[in-house]
């Protein structure tokens, strides 16, 4: 593979990636999309329970009494969801003291090694929450026909999603950035 000197936006561009890891692209956005769309879509519900439990409170006095529980599911997934995109994209909050003034080899080292520690701690969480979703399996949610398998079913999901983002981020870094798959282009954590 033959290394192109090319500039992209004032940096290096990235050597061409092999045919068959261009593959892992477009699944990654798929995934990526599709989660973007469920986020919307509980903050949707959200909104209409919170906003509906108004409305029916004042005006239409239905005898629906789980507005609030309803708005705390979509909350719940909306949260768990968004936590794994803010990974994926990067914008998790982290403090970095000292980041700025590393080179970048230590800054990519230390990104790789959070991201691990950061991975191993959702496989930990992962693992273990099997337990807690059927526990709630057998909890049913006030005013509701759904039991808190739904909740715990969103902190699952949300590590699965966190498990995978890692992974292909790690993998990304480790190969110098050829997967194409991690959406920060020079894997250095924000300078």
């Amino acid at each position: 593979m033959v290394l192109s000197d090319a500039k992209v936006n004032g940096r290096a561009a990235l050597p061409p990636r092999p045919e068959g890891l261009r593959m892992l692209v477009l699944p990654v956005r798929i995934l990526e999309t599709l989660v973007k769309i469920l986020v919307v879509l509980a903050l949707v519900v959200v909104l209409t329970f919170t906003v509906g439990q108004v409305a029916d409170r004042y005006v239409l006095k239905t005898q629906f009494d789980a507005h609030d529980q309803i708005a705390r599911i979509g909350m719940v997934w909306m949260a768990f969801l968004g936590f794994a995109l803010g990974v994926r994209d990067r914008i998790n909050i982290r403090i970095e003291v000292i980041q700025h003034f590393l080179p970048d080899r230590v800054r990519r080292f230390a990104g790789v090694f959070l991201d691990v520690v950061m991975l191993a701690i959702a496989c930990i969480l992962l693992w273990n929450g099997w337990q807690l979703l059927e526990v709630g399996s057998f909890q049913s949610i006030m005013g509701t026909p759904l039991y808190y398998d739904v909740m715990y079913g969103a902190l699952l999901a949300g590590l699965v999603l966190l498990v995978i983002f890692l992974l292909l981020r790690i993998a990304d870094t480790l190969s110098g950035g050829r997967l194409g798959v991690d959406t920060v282009n020079d894997h250095a954590d924000h300078h």
